[in-house]
């Protein structure tokens, strides 16, 4: 009978474990309204949620206890786990820093002759040897008076991210709890420049570091 329950337990957990590996984890921004950022993922059928704070994390059980939406904690420009920090350079090889976000807008205008997608063949080469994690941040392109620049900045990006096999995670970086968008939204957008393989996996990827 011990043994019986044992391997339930096993079975349990493991099924557990299988899908907080696989459910999409959105990411946002809150000041101090942590609540409504709850509110709107539930309503979109969001199963986590990513609270992303200046320098350092935040104690959120108390908000763990008042909604089924799996809730996590990390920073930007901090030094916790779950570190975010600006897609330049010295992130790209500072060992304290894995989740590189802000890609499409790190210049300002396109060439004449080609996208300034803010990265390139060199630096994706070196965030594929530093085991970084290449961000797609989509509040501003679905909030953007300039989608159409930024649009083209992300299908090339995705195709040099194809290209060199890098981790990618797609999330909103919601600074507002309406610009929380479902999980289907975000890959129907990728779908739409032609990346499948990347709208299926990419919203998937960030639970797995969050395990």
């Amino acid at each position: 009978m011990a043994d019986q329950n044992l391997n339930s337990y096993g079975k349990h957990f493991k099924l557990k474990r299988f899908i907080l590996k696989n459910m999409f984890v959105d990411v946002c921004l809150p000041k101090n309204n942590e609540e409504e950022f709850i509110k709107a993922a539930e309503k979109l059928g969001t199963k986590g949620l990513l609270f992303l704070y200046e320098k350092k994390e935040k104690n959120i059980s108390s908000l763990q206890t008042k909604t089924k939406i799996k809730l996590y904690s990390g920073t930007i420009n901090g030094s916790s786990k779950i570190n975010f920090v600006k897609a330049e350079q010295q992130n790209i090889v500072d060992k304290n820093s894995k989740f590189l976000y802000g890609f499409e807008d790190l210049e300002k205008k396109d060439s004449f002759h080609y996208r300034r997608s803010g990265t390139n063949q060199v630096l994706c080469k070196l965030i594929k040897t530093k085991n970084k994690v290449f961000v797609l941040d989509m509040e501003k392109i679905f909030t953007s008076s300039d989608k159409e620049t930024l649009l083209g900045r992300l299908q090339q990006n995705l195709m040099l991210i194809r290209k060199y096999k890098l981790d990618l995670i797609i999330c909103s970086f919601a600074t507002k709890s309406s610009n929380l968008r479902a999980e289907e939204e975000y890959k129907a957008l990728i779908r739409s420049l032609g990346y499948q393989e990347e709208a299926r996996n990419a919203t998937k990827t960030l639970s797995k570091f969050l395990l």
